[in-house]
């Protein structure tokens, strides 16, 4: 009977905890691009962004359609499947910018260390690796499942608040969506962005 109650004190609490850890923690442990926040409120950030270098993919399809045909290659290619050389460390988060209809533009940031000269070329000729400039963006944090409905809601939000500022969108640029987590974890647990390129407005 003591072995019984083991194996079920650890299939009902200690295994779950453990789950419920792993989903936690594992984001805090994946390096992030760097940035230095410029304003602030209680609703969303203005970032500005270091020069950072991506792998990045296009893909057509509805908005998560796009996003998992991104991911599958990209994933593919930081763990050296279909190139020379060793992995590359995940990093956070998975980026995703409207480019036409239907088209999207999938990236991964790459670890700091790396200059664009170091990092292996895919064999797939659909993976371009490029540096990125510093940039300014307009930043909304939140967490859930990032279906139309919420991003819809979060986007509105944010280009609200940025009406309100000393700030104006870039005209026509789109806005990132960036995932901070796996798809396995629980929706109140996701960590998800919508980021959108801003500049000052000019004072009359």
């Amino acid at each position: 009977y003591k072995k019984m109650y083991i194996i079920i004190l650890f299939s009902l609490i200690i295994l779950p905890l453990l789950i419920f850890g792993f989903w936690i923690l594992i984001p805090f442990f994946l390096e992030n691009p760097k940035y230095t926040i410029l304003e602030k409120n209680n609703h969303f950030q203005i970032r500005k962004y270091d020069e950072m270098t991506i792998a990045k993919i296009t893909t057509v399809g509805e908005r998560y359609e796009g996003l998992r045909r991104g991911f599958i290659p990209l994933a593919r290619y930081i763990g050296a499947k279909d190139r020379e050389g060793p992995k590359i460390s995940m990093t956070a988060p998975v980026m995703q910018q409207k480019k036409g209809y239907n088209n999207w533009e999938i990236s991964f940031f790459m670890p700091s260390k790396f200059k664009e000269s170091q990092l292996p070329i895919s064999k797939n000729d659909k993976i371009e690796i490029t540096t990125i400039s510093s940039s300014i963006l307009a930043v909304i944090t939140f967490n859930g499942i990032a279906n139309k409905e919420l991003l819809e809601k979060k986007l509105s939000k944010l280009i609200k608040g940025i009406q309100e500022i000393n700030y104006k969108k870039i005209p026509e640029t789109e806005p990132i969506y960036s995932y901070y987590n796996d798809p396995s974890t629980p929706g109140f647990l996701r960590k998800n962005e919508i980021m959108i390129p801003v500049e000052a407005a000019k004072n009359n």
